[in-house]
């Protein structure tokens, strides 16, 4: 019943606030949610991937969240600036899967938020969910520290539940990453996103083009 509750309010949004509405106010949940989360500061990366691990930090929220720790980002001077990080299951899953089972079919917002999302903001959404999670990671990044240095998400991949994929090739440019490697990581994760020092001079940044929210 709170599924399709919650599906009907996606779908009452996009016809009374207009899909731009709708992004704005799943945007505003997410930072809303990260900035309750609080500030957190950590020593180094090995305090910060054991509080992940162990579900004590704001990105654990969102279920299951691996630390890559095999795929460590460097700058210039060969430092470790950040990690690549992967969501096993997206939490909105099962809710979808339960929609399509109550009501047959997820409504069209749902793919016409992900449309506009992708086309004014980043082309990184799957669903309309996608919206509430990067927002999400973004802000809550901004409220963590490692060794002094505010942090920055970056997002990389998504599978959606029908299987479609979003590449960021940019973005995996940016920080020196293969396009086909990471896709591939997506036949066991639903999201891979990066976190990394906020300013760092990233070994093979070109620069990126990317829509600014």
């Amino acid at each position: 019943m709170l599924d399709v509750a919650l599906i009907s309010l996606i779908q009452d949004m996009s016809e009374k606030a207009g899909i731009e509405g709708t992004i704005q106010y799943w945007s505003r949940v997410g930072e809303t949610l990260a900035n309750r989360m609080g500030k957190e500061a950590y020593m180094g990366w090995p305090s910060f991937n054991v509080a992940l691990r162990e579900g004590r930090t704001a990105f654990s929220i969102e279920g299951e969240v691996q630390a890559l720790t095999d795929l460590a980002i460097t700058d210039e001077d060969g430092d470790v600036v950040g990690y690549i990080y992967a969501l096993k299951k997206c939490v909105f899953h099962n809710t979808i899967l339960r929609i399509m089972d109550s009501i047959g079919v997820v409504p069209s917002a749902d793919r016409e938020v992900a449309r506009e999302y992708n086309d004014s903001v980043r082309d990184t959404a799957v669903c309309n969910f996608c919206v509430i999670h990067q927002k999400y990671r973004s802000e809550a990044s901004k409220n963590i520290t490692i060794s002094g240095e505010p942090l920055e998400c970056v997002q990389l991949a998504d599978r959606g539940f029908t299987g479609e994929t979003k590449i960021a090739e940019d973005s995996l440019k940016k920080i020196g990453m293969d396009p086909e490697y990471i896709r591939s990581l997506l036949r066991h994760y639903a999201c891979v996103f990066a976190v990394i020092m906020r300013g760092a001079r990233i070994k093979s940044d070109e620069g990126s083009d990317e829509k600014e929210e």
